[in-house]
Formats: structure tokens, sequence, C-alpha cells
């Protein structure tokens, strides 16, 4: 059975396909550092790094772009609340916590890792082009783009422009300078004192959206297969990607997959910076193995809103403990291979890491009470290796692999 995956747009799933056969160009957004990372940014970079590792486990060349978003309202805000610290510092700071926190975790690294602000040419020529296509304008140094110039503006969400205005915006700014509702800046002006770059209409910085925009288009081309993040992007920020890449390229569609991870809660409230209720991934793991916290991840399917409540890692020892005692043992057989066919069937069904853990769960019982083979262990340690557990050997930093 080949791969289905569910795609945000169109809300269904669909054989997964890449443009080019055997290569998948894969952009996961990435943090913005101006604070420390939680459990939740943990979900969703484990999630997309095992979809990458399975990806590739099917025979793909996968390049998989994330991003740091190093200049925006929120690093302008902490720099100077700390008293004009250099955003270059802040960022650095807090993005080798992140990193450590997943290396730990055994993520793979990026094979691209862009940061912003390495990208401003890149993103003025870009906002040029969407100008140049009639989607943008510019009023007193700002260029915006013209929602209700690009047509098919919304559908990523399924709902019309008029449906999407009466939603909450955190884009929406300079009401007015703007022509319509849901324009959105491509490039603005700044106050006195805060980073700005020359441009053709003149000194400021970039917009949110047009950033990841141009950094896709500079590392993985005009077209994509996979775009992931988290559900709360899809309004305004991936509207607005999809808007941008089609308006300044003329190519559709600009990715074929978009997939939105769930947003992990704490005991039912969404878990944020802004409301303060965060568990941070560093310090589960000074209480339990990084494998173990990965599991906790894993036994979650990446579209739920996934509720952590305290306890259940604990719940996850006997679990975890006995996945790992079923490589140590030596089976008595040889057995049969079947547990390795059943966990992929699992992963084919728009990559259901929960039920393929319990195919998993199962196959640990039964070499551990003697009942299965050498087989079963060899699919058994192949399995975990794809899902990423370095217990089992899979590559990546927690075994000394930094490599892309």
């Amino acid at each position: 059975m080949p791969l289905r995956l569910y795609s945000s747009l169109g809300k269904a799933e669909r054989e997964f396909r890449p443009i080019v056969p055997g290569t998948v160009k894969m952009y996961v957004c990435g943090v913005t550092p101006y604070d420390v990372t939680h459990l939740g940014h943990a979900f969703s970079y484990v999630q997309f790094d095992t979809l990458r590792r399975y990806l590739t486990f099917l025979g793909n060349d996968v390049r998989y772009v994330q991003n740091i978003t190093d200049i925006d309202d929120d690093m302008i805000m902490v720099s100077k609340r700390q008293g004009g610290r250099p955003i270059a510092e802040i960022r650095d700071e807090n993005d080798a916590i992140f990193r450590a926190d997943l290396d730990r975790l055994n993520v793979l690294r990026p094979t691209a890792y862009p940061f912003a602000t390495d990208h401003v040419p890149q993103i003025i020529e870009t906002t040029q082009r969407i100008i140049d296509a009639g989607c943008g304008y510019v009023v007193d140094g700002d260029v915006f783009f013209e929602a209700e110039k690009f047509e098919g503006y919304g559908r990523l969400n399924g709902v019309t422009i008029a449906e999407l205005a009466k939603r909450e915006n955190p884009e929406s700014k300079r009401e007015w300078k703007k022509r319509g509702p849901l324009d959105f800046l491509l490039w603005q002006q700044v106050d006195p004192g805060d980073p700005s770059w020359d441009s053709p209409w003149g000194p400021g910085r970039p917009g949110w959206s047009i950033e990841c925009t141009a950094m896709s288009q500079t590392h993985l081309g005009e077209q994509i297969d996979i775009h992931g993040g988290g559900r709360d992007l899809v309004f305004p920020h991936h509207e607005n990607e999809i808007a941008q890449a089609e308006c300044s390229t003329g190519k559709q569609p600009f990715c074929g997959w978009w997939m939105h991870n769930g947003m992990l809660q704490l005991d039912g409230v969404k878990m944020s910076k802004s409301l303060g209720n965060l568990v941070l991934a560093r310090h589960l793991m000074a209480e339990f193995e990084p494998d173990h916290l990965r599991l906790y991840l894993l036994t979650n399917h990446y579209r739920v809103d996934a509720n952590y409540v305290d306890g259940d890692m604990a719940a996850l020892k006997d679990r975890y403990g006995r996945l790992k005692r079923a490589l140590a043992v030596e089976p008595a057989s040889a057995g049969s291979p079947g547990v390795f066919e059943t966990f992929t069937e699992e992963l084919n069904e728009d990559f259901n890491t929960p039920v393929a853990l319990q195919v998993l769960d199962s196959a640990a019982a039964r070499i551990v009470a003697g009942t299965a083979g050498r087989a079963e262990q060899a699919g058994l340690r192949g399995a975990l290796s794809i899902l990423g557990f370095a217990f089992a050997g899979a590559r990546g930093p927690a075994n000394g692999d930094f490599d892309p």
C-alpha cells in the first residue's frame, strides 16, 4: 500500500507523489528565538523529523529546510526590553538551547537552516516580483500584498475572503494605508533605532510571511512537495505564503501537501509563551531519557491536539523499558518478519505513529516473553530506527551524527 498523507489544502488524504519522483522538497516553519522553546515545539519537530526519516526509508532524497525568524516584532520587543541588547545575541543564545534540545531528541539536522536576516536581498527581490505581477502596492515606504488581487486567496482555509476578514489576524497592521482588510505587509517602515535595511521603497524591514517565501524559494526552488508547521499557522501565515509564492512565480501549486501538526496542550489549554503555561523539553529530559520523551511525542498522531498532563511520561516507563529490553535479549528462534510490514502499513495511513507503535509494542512483548524470534527482533529494530530512536541505532546527533 502506498503512502497516503492528509493535506490541509483540500482537507483530504491523497497518495503521496513528489513533483520529481525520488526527490522530496520539504519546508518546515521554524521558531522565532526570542525566548526559550517548549514541549510544543519538540512535538512538531520530532513529528516532521520522523516523517522525513520515513520518506528517506522509502527511497527518496529528502531536502529538509527549517528556518529561523530572527527579525520580527517579538525579537525587537525583547531587544528593547533587555536594554537594547543586539538581536543576534538573543537569537544565538536561544537558538543554541533549541538546537541542543533537538540534538538530544535525535532530530536530524536540517539540510539548510536559513536565518531571515541573511535573506533580505532575496526578500526584496521577491517583493518586487509581486509588485510587478500586480499583487503588491506601495504606500509611503510600506509595501502591501493586495489579497483580493490573488485569485483563490482563502483556499487553504476553505473559506471566502469575507469570512477570513472576520478572523483575528496578527498580520493586520497599518489599517489606514491598506486597500483591503486582508492586505498584509511585505515590507515595512520602522521606528527610529529599529533594525532596517535599504530597499527600493526606503529603509525598513521585511514583513513576516514574505520571509518564509523567500527562504523556501532560495533553498528549494519555486515549487515544493511538503510544507509543515503548527495548525496555528494556517491563517494568516500559510495562506499568505501560497499567495506570495504563486503570484511571484506564476506557478501552481506552490506546495503539494500542507501538513499541520496539532497544538500541544497543558491540562487542556494550548501551551504558549504568552500564557506562560510551558513545559520545557529540557526539564523532562533531566528526569527521563530523551528517547523516552520521543516515545511520548510519537504516541500522539501528528494532527491531534495532544494534552500533556503530569504523569504522562511516568506512565510510559514500562512500555519504553520493554522496547529497549526487546532489542537486548537473544531470541531462541528465527521467527517471522511480519512485524515490519505491518508497521509500515500503519505509517502509510497518514503517518499513523500511535498505531504503528502499538504494533511494535506487541512485537516487543512477544520477544521479551520468548515467543518471537530473530526476524521479529530485526524488524523491531529497523522500525524503531525509522522512528528515530537512538537506542535502536538511528542516525542523528544523539549518536554523534550531525550531518543533515
